[in-house]
């Protein structure tokens, strides 16, 4: 499992201990029929989910439409929401947005929403409790377009309101409103609108209004103007789904039925957003380097090193470089550590590392990659001046990442080994350019060893963890880097630099003369 470090400022928050959990044999491992249905149109099903008696675990329930006049559509459960992507490595479940529509002549509507009562989901931005960290994986958010109503978020139940906006269409008025969904812990949403009194409140023109839930980690700006406008475009907002047969996982792991049953795969307990003593369930992933499925026996399968990428890598996104061992997809990074993503629907692409980090900058000198988060409200909880986490996304106990949190900065190295220790053995050393030079590298905190970390020799640059990555420095074409007072000439790791011809003696009657040889 990997391992972070932080330099944090003060939080009044306390510590909570690991939730990372090894994969306990138990007694029984569910095997899926040969008869299961695998997809659904282009989306592909795997256990936990599935279709039909035997084919899934409790609450993962799924149906597929097949008419042959539309396209197949997988539904959630019994078929009230439209699935678009399941995603097993984070948790989360990607379902089309219902639309409620408010028309003109209608002064107050009041309609049910989303209800996930008894079911294994949560919308409400529940967060992956890792270490004494809490990821969340989901940004639901709620917009209100059109002019001139309150919206309220409310219990389809029991009617009581939560929170409320409204949208104003005044000349400087803003013709929407949001409602962050971060801090409610609702299995069901419901939705009142009233519309304002035009007259009263010297508003222009009402019109109809659109509700719909959106997760705003997954849409740009351009995208909610187009919407705004009245524009179609498709929209989809995220569900985090979790193991609730037993609330965590040191107390699910022991147990006959738990969940995360292959080998190399982890355990994560699922809290509450608004709630964070509130653990709802617990989540498996295959540990890091591993892929596949944890929640089925050794399906989580080790992912083979790269050690060279493959010819035809995409170098960059948006104006970041990227260089080997960061790629963005397999044969192109050294591990899944160093796996990159690029979200090119943006505009500039966006170069995201594990998911929830933009990249600014990579330096492979420095060994430091630059990124911001992509969600600010992330809760860290630390106990001192440092911290060490399990992340979600490095698994081992010695990771290849330091993070600096204020700078944004992550400290990086190759692997948790010696150079005199990597070097035993050619084929996985990474330092394979003939001019690289190995480095130790100790952590920043306490000085003890790390791991290491390949370099250019002094006079190359470039790329060390590649065949003829490092390229010859010349550096009489940069001569306020490197002083020459004479002819310089460049050769290969260095320079020379040649008195000029015309000299200057100091004559012992103190005059200066120049001569020539």
């Amino acid at each position: 499992m990997g391992w972070v470090e932080l330099l944090l400022l003060p939080l009044t928050l306390s510590s909570l201990g690991s939730t990372k959990v090894e994969s306990a044999s138990t007694e029984e491992h569910f095997t899926s029929p040969s008869n299961c249905t695998k997809s659904c149109g282009n989306i592909k099903i795997e256990y936990p989910f599935g279709i039909g008696n035997g084919c899934y675990r409790t609450g993962f329930n799924l149906t597929c439409t097949n008419h042959t006049d539309q396209p197949s559509r997988l539904l959630l459960g019994d078929g009230k929401l439209e699935v678009t992507r399941i995603d097993l490595d984070i948790g989360t479940v990607r379902v089309k947005t219902p639309i409620v529509t408010m028309d003109l002549d209608e002064n107050f509507i009041n309609v049910p929403l989303i209800d996930l009562q008894n079911l294994p989901y949560s919308f409400t931005s529940s967060e992956q409790k890792i270490r004494n960290t809490y990821y969340h994986f989901t940004d639901n958010t709620l917009l209100v377009s059109g002019c001139n109503a309150i919206a309220s978020l409310a219990d389809p139940i029991t009617n009581e309101t939560f929170d409320t906006c409204a949208t104003i269409c005044t000349p400087t008025g803003n013709r929407y409103c949001t409602i962050d969904l971060h801090n409610w812990n609702r299995t069901s949403l419901g939705i009142q609108l009233t519309r304002l009194n035009q007259t009263e409140f010297h508003l222009v023109d009402s019109s109809s209004i659109k509700i719909f839930l959106y997760d705003a980690s997954n849409i740009t700006d351009d995208d909610l103007t187009e919407i705004r406008k009245g524009k179609s475009i498709k929209v989809e907002f995220a569900l985090l789904w979790y193991i609730n047969d037993h609330p965590t996982c040191e107390e699910a792991k022991n147990m006959t039925n738990y969940a995360c049953v292959s080998p190399n795969s982890d355990c994560y307990d699922i809290v509450d957003y608004a709630y964070t003593n509130n653990i709802l369930g617990y989540f498996c992933r295959c540990s890091l380097n591993y892929q596949g499925n944890p929640y089925l026996p050794d399906r989580c399968q080790e992912i083979s090193p790269t050690f060279a990428p493959d010819k035809g890598c995409q170098t960059k996104c948006g104006g970041i470089n990227i260089s080997f061992p960061f790629g963005l997809k397999e044969g192109c990074y050294r591990s899944q550590a160093f796996a990159l993503t690029c979200n090119e629907t943006s505009n500039p692409p966006t170069l995201f590392f594990h998911r929830y980090y933009i990249v600014h900058n990579i330096s492979l000198e420095e060994g430091q990659l630059v990124a911001s988060e992509l969600n600010t409200t992330t809760i860290i909880i630390y106990f001192g001046s440092y911290i060490y986490y399990y992340s979600y996304f490095f698994s081992y106990e010695t990771g290849p990442f330091v993070r600096h949190e204020q700078q944004s900065i992550f400290s990086w190295v190759i692997e948790t080994q010696h150079c005199e220790e990597a070097r035993q053995n050619n084929a996985t050393f990474a330092c394979v350019d003939k001019n690289s030079v190995c480095e130790n590298i100790t952590k920043t905190s306490n000085e003890d060893s790390w791991g290491y970390r390949c370099n250019c020799a002094k006079g190359y640059q470039g790329n060390p963890y590649i065949s003829d990555g490092c390229k010859d420095i010349d550096e009489c074409s940069v001569p306020n880097n490197y002083f020459c007072n004479g002819t310089c000439i460049n050769t290969k790791g260095g320079y020379q630099c040649l008195p000029d011809k015309k000299q200057t003696v100091l004559l012992g009657n103190g005059r200066k003369e120049s001569r020539r040889k």
